[in-house]
């Protein structure tokens, strides 16, 4: 959000046709409501779904329909929840490297021996 509002280093967020043509940057708006929306899912259910379920006001956002106003409500909203959420999630705090590393390799072994290769 503090890219998109001009607060934090530049990283391609400032895209000056979308800003001209609604005050600000909306492609950027959306990815920032976006992954809120996943961080907030991850911590309450602990998963991603894919299509987001709310993908029509995501590319509403997109298309300018909201005001930077709306988005920051919006993203602060979001931003309350996920962190809300993820004081209360199951989720342990860290990744677990080496188990993730074994189940993908697992997983590609499984494949490859039953692929018949």
């Amino acid at each position: 959000m503090k890219r998109l509002l001009g607060q934090k280093g530049q990283k391609n967020v400032h895209r000056a046709e979308l800003e001209d043509k609604h005050g600000y940057d909306t492609k950027y708006a959306m990815h920032v409501i976006r992954l809120y929306g996943e961080a907030k899912e991850l911590m309450e259910h602990g998963r991603i779904t894919l299509p987001r379920p709310n993908r029509d006001e995501l590319v509403e956002i997109r298309k300018g329909k909201y005001s930077l106003t709306e988005i920051q409500q919006l993203g602060a909203q979001l931003e309350s929840e996920a962190l809300a959420a993820q004081a209360t999630s199951t989720l342990p705090d860290a990744v677990d490297r080496d188990e993730i590393s074994r189940l993908l390799a697992d997983a590609h072994l499984r494949f490859w021996s039953s692929s018949g290769a």
